[in-house]
C-alpha cells in the first residue's frame, strides 16, 4: 500500500489526535516489543492447565457429594411434598409454605413425574446435573467476557464445598445460580457493542432476567445490581436506546413477582417466628461461613480479592481523572472513544454489578430479618466470583497501563492454583457429610413397630422428612401437635401458640400407648426436667392492637411438659444405635438420636 494512502495524525488549536494503539488481548502477547510478551504466553498456557485441573477436581466433588450425601433433609423433603401435590394450582397456593417462587417447583415436578417421586437418586442427580451446569455457565461467561480460561471463578465456585453441598441439593440454589449468571452474560451482551442491540440479544436477556426471579427471590436483588452495570456501560457509550432496554427489562422481571404479593402478605402473620435482628455484624458472620469453606482462611483470600480488584479500577480511574481534569483535557477527545487510561467497559460492568450486588443483598437480607443460614448465601458468593473473574481477567483495551493486566492476570492464575493445592484434601473429606439420619432412623424404626406405637418427634420440622420415609403403621405426633406433617406449616404452631393447653392431645395420646403395652419412639431428645418443679404451660398467645405478637418461650415449656410426663411415668427407656453407612458424618442441622420408651408405673 502507497505511504500516500494512510491516515497522517492532524494537529491544530485544541485537536489532537494519537494514532491507534494495539489492543491488549488474552489470546495474544501485548507487543513484541514490551518484553512482557513472553510471560503473557507462559501464563496463557499455565491458566489452560490450572483450569483443566480445576475442573476435574470439581467435577469429582460433585459427583462425591451426590453419591454420599444420602437421603432428603426437611427443607427438600418439602420441596418433594410440594411437587408431589395432585395439581399444579394447589401446588401454587402451598407456596406459601416454602422459600422459593414457582419455577424450581415446576422443574422438579416434570422430573419427578419422570423418576417417580420416591427416587432419591434421580433427586441427587437433577442436583449434579444443575452443579455441572453452572460451571458450564462459567465457561460460556469467560468467553463472553473475552477471558479464554475461567481460573478464578472456578476456583472460587468450584472447590467451594458450601456451594457444592447446597447448590447440588433438591432445592432451587443451584438452578438459580445458573440462571443468574447466565443473565449476567446476557446483560453484557446486550452493551457489548455500540450499536442497538439485536431482537435475539434482548429476547435472550428478558427470558434470562424473569425466570431467574422466578426461580430465586434473591435474584431480583442481583439482577438490579446487574442492570446497573449495564446502565453505566450504556449511559458511558451515551446507548440511551440500551439503557432504555436495560430497564425495561428489569421492570418486566419485577412485575412477573406480582402474584407472589398475596402470598406475602399472609406469610407476614408468622414470619416473626422465623425472624431475627440480622444486623450487619450477624451478616457478615453467617456469609464468613461461606467464604471461609473449607478453611476460614478464605475469608481473608476473598477480602483480598475484593480490595485488589475494585482498588485497581479505582487507580485507573483516578489516572484518567488526573489526565482529564488536572491536565484539561479537552472533552472532545473522550466523547466517541475512552482515552487509552480508562476503566474497560467489561471492568466497569463487572464492578458496578459487584458493589451494587453486595450492598443491595445487605440491604435486603436486614430487611428481611430471617435468622439466616449458609445457603442464603451462596448465590450472592457465586455471583461475586463471576464478577472478579471479569475484574481480574478482562483488561483488554487498557494499552498504557500494561503492567496493570499483567499482575491482575498472574494474580488470578495464583488464586486458582493456590485454592487447587490447599483445599483438596480439606474438599474432598467434606464431600461425604450427610444432610440428615432421618431416613436412617425411618429404616430403624420400620421393622420394630407396631399398630398402636407412637414416634414422638419433638423437633416438629424434622417429622416433614419422617413422614416421607417411615411407612408404617406407628403414628408420628411432634411438639406442639400439628396435622400436616407435609411443610413447614409455621402458621399451625402458631395457632398452638395461641391455644390454652395445646399439649394435651400429646400427652394424652402418649400415656394411652404406654399405658396399653405400646412403645413410644422418641426420634430426637428432650431435656431433663429440675425435680419437684413442676412445669405450667405458657399463657396463649396474643396480638395487640399495632399486629405484634407476644408470647412466653413456649418450645421449652412445652419440651419440658412431656420430658416430665415420661420421666415421671415411664417404666423403661433404652437408646436405639441409628448406623450411619460407612460412619459418614452428618449434619448437626438434623442429626436426630432414637430411643424407645415403654411401660407406666
Amino acid at each position: 500500500m502507497s505511504a500516500s494512502l494512510l491516515p497522517t495524525p492532524v494537529s491544530g488549536p485544541g485537536l489532537k489526535v494519537k494514532p491507534l494503539e494495539p489492543a491488549l488481548d488474552s489470546a495474544r502477547p501485548v507487543t513484541a516489543s514490551d518484553g512482557k510478551s513472553t510471560w503473557w504466553r507462559w501464563i496463557g498456557q499455565l491458566e489452560w492447565v490450572a483450569a483443566m485441573l480445576i475442573m476435574i477436581m470439581a467435577i469429582a466433588l460433585h459427583i462425591r457429594f451426590v453419591t454420599h450425601v444420602g437421603g432428603t433433609w426437611r427443607d427438600e423433603a418439602n420441596s418433594v411434598h410440594l411437587v408431589t401435590l395432585p395439581g399444579f394450582t394447589e401446588m401454587f397456593q402451598f407456596l406459601d409454605y416454602d422459600s422459593f417462587p414457582i419455577l424450581f417447583f415446576a422443574l422438579l415436578r416434570g422430573w419427578l413425574g419422570i423418576f417417580g417421586a420416591d427416587n432419591d437418586m434421580a433427586l441427587r442427580a437433577l442436583g449434579c446435573i444443575t452443579g455441572l451446569a453452572v460451571l458450564g455457565a462459567l465457561w460460556l461467561n469467560a468467553r463472553a467476557f473475552r477471558i479464554r480460561w475461567p481460573v478464578l471463578s472456578l476456583a472460587l465456585i468450584g472447590l467451594n464445598p458450601m456451594l457444592i453441598r447446597y447448590g447440588d441439593s433438591a432445592r432451587a440454589y443451584g438452578l438459580g445460580i445458573f440462571l443468574i449468571l447466565l443473565t449476567f452474560r446476557s446483560f453484557w451482551r446486550l452493551v457489548d457493542k455500540p450499536s442497538t442491540p439485536d431482537t435475539r440479544r434482548v429476547a435472550a436477556a428478558a427470558v434470562l432476567a424473569v425466570l431467574s426471579v422466578q426461580c430465586l427471590y434473591y435474584n431480583s436483588v442481583l439482577l438490579l445490581a446487574i442492570a446497573a452495570g449495564a446502565v453505566a456501560v450504556a449511559a458511558r457509550r451515551r446507548a440511551w436506546k440500551t439503557v432504555g432496554l436495560v430497564l425495561g427489562i428489569g421492570l418486566l422481571a419485577a412485575l412477573s413477582l406480582l402474584p407472589y404479593v398475596p402470598m406475602m402478605r399472609r406469610m407476614s402473620d408468622w414470619t416473626f417466628m422465623v425472624s431475627y435482628p440480622a444486623d450487619l455484624p450477624w451478616l457478615w458472620k453467617r456469609v464468613s461461613e461461606v467464604l471461609g469453606s473449607p478453611d476460614p482462611l478464605g475469608v481473608w483470600l476473598w477480602l483480598s480479592l475484593l480490595f485488589l480488584g475494585v482498588g485497581a479500577v479505582a487507580i485507573v480511574v483516578g489516572a484518567g481523572l488526573w489526565r482529564r481534569f488536572v491536565r484539561r483535557q479537552a472533552l472532545s477527545e473522550t466523547l466517541d472513544t475512552d482515552p487509552p487510561h480508562s476503566v474497560p467497559d467489561a471492568i466497569l460492568f463487572a464492578t458496578g454489578a459487584l458493589i451494587v450486588g453486595i450492598v443491595g443483598y445487605a440491604a435486603f437480607l436486614r430487611a428481611l430479618h430471617y435468622y439466616t443460614q449458609p445457603w442464603y448465601y451462596i448465590a450472592l458468593v457465586a455471583f461475586a466470583a463471576c464478577a472478579l473473574e471479569v475484574i481480574f481477567g478482562a483488561w483488554l483495551a487498557l494499552a498504557k497501563h500494561r503492567l496493570l493486566p499483567v499482575v491482575l492476570r498472574s494474580g488470578r492464575l495464583f488464586t486458582g492454583v493456590a485454592l487447587l493445592c490447599f483445599t483438596l484434601l480439606p474438599d474432598w473429606e467434606e464431600m461425604p457429610i450427610r444432610h440428615t439420619n432421618v431416613d436412617l432412623v425411618a429404616a430403624r424404626i420400620r421393622p420394630l413397630a407396631s399398630n398402636g406405637d407412637v414416634i414422638l418427634v419433638p423437633r416438629w420440622e424434622c417429622a416433614i422428612p419422617l413422614s416421607r420415609y417411615y411407612r408404617g403403621p406407628a403414628e408420628i405426633i411432634t411438639i406442639p401437635p400439628i396435622d400436616d406433617h407435609r411443610f413447614h406449616r409455621y402458621d399451625l404452631v402458631l395457632r398452638q401458640m395461641a391455644t390454652p393447653d395445646p399439649l394435651q392431645p400429646v400427652l394424652a395420646r402418649l400415656e394411652e400407648a404406654l399405658r396399653s403395652g405400646h412403645r413410644v419412639f422418641l426420634a430426637g431428645t428432650l431435656p431433663l426436667p429440675v425435680p419437684d418443679h413442676p412445669v405450667t404451660s405458657p399463657l396463649p398467645a396474643y396480638r395487640d392492637a399495632s399486629g405484634k405478637w407476644h408470647g412466653g418461650n413456649y418450645f421449652t415449656a412445652w419440651d419440658l411438659q412431656v420430658a416430665q410426663l415420661l420421666t415421671a411415668h415411664a417404666a423403661r427407656a433404652g437408646h436405639l444405635a441409628v448406623p450411619v453407612p460407612g460412619n459418614a458424618p452428618v449434619q448437626e442441622f438434623e442429626k436426630l438420636e432414637l430411643a424407645v420408651i415403654e411401660g407406666w408405673r
